[in-house]
């Protein structure tokens, strides 16, 4: 998954496209209810393709398209999360998440649900893992938990010519040594940065080291051109020069989740400053109103926050799960009867929207702006939803 791949999928389908979206298990037993809850779903959206007035065929055609992407689910895969789209003509996509919390829910509309997508890219990043060694120093590449080792012209890194540790305390030959592993050791962590910026400049990545203290004192006081210590988010102490790219991303992960919560934090700390700007913009209804206007530059959302919505002349109004309006919002004005009551129904219903945040996100990257997710609670202030202006 990839942000191309992402926009594609935020295109509009023929109706009706079909979304499934469950929480999963990691650990048994839990993971051996996920193929149940799922056939659960699978019934309810079928179930929910036959209230609509589909030409003969297509309900049925949506519905073998879906199961084929269930079939392509891996059970036994650990994941956070599942998500299955399906639209007419074949088109069907199945994607497991880790490390997003979701809500379950089928969606049938002419949008695919995508906003956990965008979740899951926004917190499954590319970074580098340098394990520090002089025997040798290995770069390995990792996107989200799967990390695999990098084998190039620029790594693995190997010190040569290594000077035996001196013994028998500070007589001139052994300082003449020491001096001379000194400037090896300080020659190859400079050559460790400038193999790892190459890299670098053609895929720019955060970067965490590996190894034991003395390693990782010597990349900090080594290092010249201020390219690692500008790419470095963290570090691991300890001996892990033969471990398992396996290994390595169970090591790597905690120095992860602690940088997704400062980036976090930095989004909610944009709020407050944005509000003494005046730039600020909070409430489902109010950003709804910004984002289709292009006025938000960032916007932050609960991470499990969705709202069934319906739109009427522009304006948005949030209904409760069983369809109505919420407590505290003002009802969209009711339209003037008139002769076709049928045509006049409709104007004053609106468009159902399922997931009037899934909506919005859309909206916001559509006027090239940023989406993000802050932990539930975070926005409780600003009723869940709050975005930065550009003007």
């Amino acid at each position: 998954m990839d942000a191309a791949q992402l926009a594609r999928l935020h295109e509009v389908r023929p109706f009706p496209a079909v979304s499934i979206i469950m929480p999963t298990h990691r650990a048994r037993p839990e993971r051996q209810q996920d193929r149940i809850r799922l056939k659960v779903l699978l019934d309810e959206a079928r179930q929910r393709l036959t209230e609509y007035e589909l030409d003969h065929g297509v309900a049925d055609e949506v519905m073998r398209t879906l199961e084929k992407a269930a079939e392509q689910v891996d059970f036994e895969r650990p994941a956070d999360a599942l998500v299955l789209f399906a639209a007419y003509g074949g088109e069907n996509h199945a994607f497991v998440l880790p490390g997003v919390s979701v809500s379950e829910r089928v969606i049938i509309d002419d949008t695919f649900a995508t906003r956990d997508l965008l979740a899951m890219l926004e917190r499954t990043w590319k970074y580098y893992v340098l394990v520090v060694s002089e025997e040798p120093t290995r770069l390995l590449a990792g996107e989200g938990e799967r990390v695999t080792e990098v084998t190039n012209a620029l790594f693995p890194l190997t010190l040569d010519g290594t000077v035996p540790e001196t013994e028998g305390g500070p007589t001139p030959l052994n300082r003449v040594r020491d001096r001379i592993q000194e400037d090896r050791r300080q020659q190859f962590v400079r050559q460790i940065e400038t193999n790892l910026g190459e890299l670098l400049k053609r895929d720019a990545r955060p970067v965490i080291a590996v190894g034991v203290n003395r390693s990782l004192v010597y990349l900090r006081e080594y290092s010249a051109n201020g390219t690692l210590k500008e790419a470095l988010i963290g570090t691991v102490e300890g001996a892990y020069e033969k471990a398992t790219p396996p290994e390595i991303a169970r090591l790597v992960a905690p120095v992860l989740r602690e940088e997704n919560a400062r980036i976090r934090e930095e989004a909610l700390a944009e709020i407050d400053e944005a509000k003494s700007r005046k730039r600020f913009a909070g409430g489902l209804e109010e950003c709804w109103e910004l984002a289709h206007q292009g006025r938000i530059a960032h916007l932050l959302v609960e991470d499990t926050y969705f709202a069934p919505s319906r739109t009427h002349e522009g304006r948005l109004q949030v209904l409760s799960e069983g369809g109505a309006i919420e407590a505290g919002v003002p009802p969209i004005p009711e339209v003037e009867l008139g002769h076709n009551q049928e045509a006049t129904d409709e104007a004053f219903r609106g468009r159902f929207v399922n997931d009037a945040v899934d909506d919005l996100i859309e909206a916001v990257l559509r006027a090239d702006g940023r989406a993000s997710f802050v932990p539930d609670g975070s926005l409780a202030d600003y009723h869940r939803v709050a975005a930065t202006l550009r003007y």
